[in-house]
């Protein structure tokens, strides 16, 4: 109430003041008593009171705003601390309360965005870089942090753009190297995806995301002590909160340590050998192959990007247990099984012969509910394929293996063949964009061993599918990590691959959850044996393209 007074009090003084002070200037009025001299001072003085109460209210005393200042930078700290040390949804929360206090503090949302980029929840990290770059497109942070939320969510070319234009504003931004270096990685170029993730650890070392993509790019090369080299530093670096993947990683130093000074993958036989395969009842070609030189069945799978052996095998095979750690993404069951690692010394498929070929050993489930010539011992994955120009002919059963390709396959295409391009996701996958129904594109992966094609749970709501569950239809599903039962089916009326086209297609919808945790960029499809199954399917990994041959008949 006090302050009312003063306010009303202030107006009625103000207007007696102005007109003293204006009539006092222009000298026209005459001298006043002493009477009313000191009313005049009364009434100054009270204007004067009541313009320092007023500012008072209106600007905060240099008190408050010192601790206001104090408390904004602390906060800042704490979100920093915070993010050091894994705790990601408590660095979030803390950059939310910053933006409550200033919603134009661009420091925090770009916090705000790498911290929920960590959560894995790209849609609000690109959506906070992105309110940055409108108010300040020169921010190079914010296109990096834009561009990684994309490339995640498997937007690669769109991605490529953002990233590019921060280190155009910034050319030291290491999250846009970091970025960079992995889709490098993933279309091929490994020496490059070394080169940049090394400089981008070296410009920012307390950010251990560049070391992964270093220690994977050094595997792919088969410089097995440098990636385990470069994994020993990322333990050193990472958060102790992620225990899975520290687990995992473990197991790979291990298993990369003892791979250390062994020539992996060495190589005889003849330029090129054919070996012949039957695709089982579940659209999946099965061949026969030597496995220290015991006769075993194999999966011919492109699925995989290691060569397994199934553990009920194993012991008849000679192959043992050299490393384990951490467990592995997979579909079925609870999508996760334990990592075990061993060393095939001899893999034979015809005439083609390799030694020392690195696997893993898990167990296969329902083998037991298969054919005879259906059981399989193993898997053999694109760590083999990889070594040759392959090639899968569907039509008359048969894989051709060439050593020495010296031409990519768009120069040899022939005029019914397309030639496509792949990318690898971060555990080695191909994945090829895919339409569906003529107006969705998603990355699928390219899956010999897969029966069918399959769309993920997040696709479908994403995409608007729900309308194409079929109703009262479902399947089980055996997966790497377990059986997987009642899943829905979807109904899709044109696959296309390019300009080759698949009609009404029932594909299982299954939750990629634990595939996308491991595959550096979303994928949301498999192309599996019942699309593969039309076609001659030639894969070159050196240059990352598939030419698609589809069958005529006879």
């Amino acid at each position: 109430m006090k302050v009312k007074g003063i306010e009303s009090d202030k107006s009625s003084s103000q207007s007696s003041v102005f007109s003293f002070s204006s009539k006092t200037a222009r000298g026209s009025l005459p001298a006043r008593n002493c009477k009313s001299k000191t009313r005049n001072k009364v009434l100054i003085a009270a204007l004067l009171f009541a313009a320092l109460a007023l500012s008072q209210m209106v600007a905060p005393p240099r008190a408050a705003l010192a601790d206001s200042k104090t408390t904004i930078e602390r906060l800042h700290r704490d979100a920093k601390k915070a993010l050091r040390k894994g705790d990601y949804e408590k660095a979030s929360n803390i950059y939310a309360d910053l933006l409550r206090l200033d919603q134009q503090d661009a420091q925090a949302k770009l916090g705000s965005a790498f911290a929920h980029f960590k959560m894995q929840d790209y849609i609000v990290c690109f959506n906070q870089a992105s309110e940055v770059t409108k108010s300040d497109p020169a921010n190079a942070q914010a296109h990096a942090l834009a561009g990684l939320a994309l490339l995640r969510s498997g937007y690669i070319r769109a991605a490529i753009n953002e990233l590019r234009l921060a280190l155009v504003n910034n050319p030291k931004e290491a999250l846009a190297f970091g970025g960079l270096a992995e889709i490098d990685y993933y279309e091929g170029r490994t020496r490059d995806a070394r080169a940049k993730a090394l400089y981008a650890h070296n410009l920012d070392p307390d950010e251990p995301d560049y070391l992964i993509t270093y220690a994977r790019a050094s595997s792919r090369a088969e410089d097995f002590k440098e990636a385990a080299d470069a994994y020993e530093i990322f333990l050193q670096v990472a958060p102790e909160t992620d225990r899975e993947r520290r687990e995992r990683i473990q197991g790979l130093i291990k298993f990369y340590r003892r791979l250390a000074g062994i020539q992996v993958h060495q190589l005889t036989g003849p330029d090129v050998t054919e070996i012949p395969f039957k695709i089982g009842g579940d659209r999946r070609p099965y061949m026969h192959v030597k496995v220290n030189g015991r006769d075993a069945v194999f999966v011919i799978d492109t699925g995989s990007g290691f060569t397994v052996i199934a553990k009920e095998s194993a012991k008849r095979l000679g192959v043992s247990e050299v490393a384990h750690g951490g467990k592995s993404q997979g579909v079925g069951g609870d999508g996760k099984f334990p990592i075990v690692y061993g060393l095939i010394k001899s893999f034979e498929m015809g005439d083609a012969k390799l030694r020392m070929v690195p696997c893993f050993i898990r167990p296969f489930h329902g083998a037991e509910d298969r054919p005879a010539d259906e059981r399989a011992d193993g898997l053999v994955g694109l760590s083999v394929l990889s070594k040759f120009l392959t090639e899968l002919d569907y039509r008359d059963g048969r894989l051709r293996l060439n050593r020495n390709s010296t031409q990519p396959l768009s120069a040899s295409a022939t005029p019914d063949q397309t030639v496509v391009p792949f990318r690898t996701t971060q555990n080695g996958l191909i994945s090829i964009e895919t339409e569906l129904d003529g107006n969705h594109t998603i990355n699928a992966i390219l899956d010999s061993a897969a029966s069918s094609t399959v769309i993920s749970t997040a696709a479908v709501e994403r995409l608007n599918l729900r309308d194409r569950i079929i109703k009262g239809q479902t399947a089980n599903v055996i997966g790497a990590a377990g059986v997987a039962n009642n899943v829905e089916l979807l109904f899709i009326r044109n696959c296309r691959v390019a300009n080759l086209e698949q009609t009404n297609l029932r594909a299982l919808v299954l939750d990629f959850n634990a595939i996308n945790e491991t595959s550096g960029f979303e994928q949301s499809g498999i192309l599996g044996g019942d699309f593969l199954r039309h076609f001659s399917v030639t894969i070159d990994f050196n240059r990352a393209q598939v030419a698609f041959k589809p069958h005529t008949n006879k």
